[in-house]
């Protein structure tokens, strides 16, 4: 930093004096160069302990907490920080403390060798402890330097500008100081003027291009919202009808396969299976249908607090199958009793077949009558049975396709009415929302106007945006000012 004219100086620190009733007039004395501060953890005893072995010839000690009798004996002051800790207006008022009171601060961000996401986390706490970019930072790791490898540490850095700011003239260390403490009062006098809404309130720009504000954001995302519902319903029905299709399909497929090999014994078995396919069929329905409708929810009502959640499914304590259609009983006919009489004259023609070599033997001709008999009513069981299966699996068949074909209606309607019960409230919450929003939009609108009004009236006066000009002037003109001030520091 270059010599600041003293005069200049002296004359925007009495005018900074008098607005914020701050004496930006720090004392600089020959006793500590630097005093270091830390709150928490922050490494501050392994940074003094670092510095001392780097640079023996800078003093360096702990700083002390609130107003002391030997802030005049110290040159400048660092606060520290470390990518471990959080900060927020506690630590934005001890920077603010520390710019009060020594005017040459820097911000000393420590441990970077053990957090790789530094730059980040240093930049986010700057942001918070200067936003105005007015203070120099260094990055550093005592870790490093404790190692011998200062250099690599930024340490060294830290040390030069120590170096440069206690071995400058005393009158030039005061005036730094002066212009220091004085930008750190405008700066939380700012703050605190805009804070209390000076820059809102009594400029009749500002207010105008509030009130346009408000006016064209009563309405703003209504049609967006309710086209967002009524796509992303009709995509979620398809989709979920899309499922219903494939997956019974593939249930009459597999249906189709069981029922193959089935006899009369496992007709229980079969409907007993189909039946608990139907339910985890109307399960996964049920959940594919919550997800969609969550997802469409979540982005119609993003930044809506919803009154109640959206509908559930119908039914949703149903246990039982998702159809009504019991297994047929089996059932005796004629056509049985026709089924019989083909197997038994079947047999006994199959007898008497097997049994016509016999004949011709003399010792044999009486066992072939009872052995045709026997061979035609093997014969006919056999055939009846048959048919019989044959009869059951085509009875199965037709009763698994009617019983998938009324679970695919019934699933289908039910999702239907999910849907449609589901638009009617998203409708309805994102209605009350703007609703609310155009009767909150009237009320800003009609103080805006009763604000304006009293401005044109000249009821009002502003003193507090009169206060808040010459704040950013005085500001202005002290940067000016000091034009010899050299950069700040940044962390590399």
């Amino acid at each position: 930093m270059m010599a600041v004219p003293g005069a200049a100086v002296t004359d925007v620190a009495a005018a900074v004096a008098e607005l914020t009733g701050v004496d930006p007039a720090p004392t600089i004395g020959g006793g500590t160069d630097i005093a270091v501060f830390g709150i928490g953890g922050t490494g501050v005893s392994s940074l003094l302990e670092a510095c001392r072995r780097t640079e023996p010839g800078i003093r360096m000690e702990r700083g002390r907490w609130g107003a002391r009798a030997d802030d005049a004996a110290v040159g400048a002051a660092l606060l520290v920080v470390d990518p471990t800790s959080s900060v927020g207006a506690e630590e934005r008022a001890a920077a603010d403390e520390l710019r009060r009171r020594f005017g040459i601060v820097a911000l000393v961000c420590t441990k970077i060798d053990a957090f790789w996401e530094w730059p980040r986390i240093l930049r986010a706490h700057r942001a918070t402890l200067d936003p105005r970019e007015e203070l120099p930072v260094f990055a550093v790791s005592s870790t490093l330097a404790l190692a011998g490898t200062a250099t690599e540490s930024g340490v060294d850095g830290l040390l030069a500008w120590a170096a440069d700011e206690v071995s400058a003239p005393a009158d030039e260390r005061r005036e730094r100081a002066r212009t220091g403490a004085a930008l750190a009062a405008l700066g939380q006098l700012e703050d605190e003027l805009v804070a209390a809404g000076a820059r809102r309130d009594d400029d009749p720009d500002e207010l105008a291009a509030r009130r346009r504000a408000v006016l064209e954001s009563r309405d703003r995302g209504r049609a967006d919202r309710l086209v967002a519902v009524r796509t992303g319903l009709a995509r979620a029905r398809s989709e979920t009808f899309a499922d219903i299709a494939g997956a019974t399909r593939a249930l009459a497929a597999e249906a189709t396969a069981r029922s193959a090999g089935l006899s009369a014994r496992g007709r229980e078995d079969f409907a007993r299976w189909l039946t608990e396919q139907t339910v985890a069929l109307r399960a996964r329905v049920d959940e594919a249908t919550d997800q969609r409708l969550d997802e469409v929810e979540a982005a119609a009502l993003l930044g809506i607090d919803a009154a109640a959640p959206h509908p559930g499914p119908l039914g949703a304590d149903d246990v039982g199958p998702p159809f009504d259609r019991p297994l047929p009983p089996l059932r005796r006919s004629g056509e049985d009793l026709l089924v019989v009489l083909i197997g038994a004259s079947s047999g006994l023609g199959l007898g008497r077949l097997i049994v016509a070599p016999m004949a011709s033997v003399q010792t044999l001709q009486w066992v072939s009558m009872p052995l045709t008999l026997a061979l035609g009513v093997v014969a006919a069981v056999l055939v009846i049975r048959v048919r019989r299966s044959a009869a059951v699996r085509a009875e199965l068949r037709t009763w698994s396709s009617d019983v998938l074909t009324e679970t695919r209606g019934r699933l289908e309607h039910r999702v239907g009415t999910r849907v449609a019960a589901a638009e009617s409230h998203l409708v309805s919450q994102v209605t009350r929302f703007h609703e609310r929003r155009a009767r909150q939009a009237t009320a800003d609108v009609a103080v805006i106007d009763d604000q304006l009004r009293a401005l044109r009236s000249g009821a009002a006066r502003q003193p507090a945006r009169d206060r808040l000009a010459r704040v950013r002037a005085l500001r202005t003109e002290l940067i000016r000012t000091a034009a010899g001030r050299r950069p700040s520091a940044e962390p590399g």
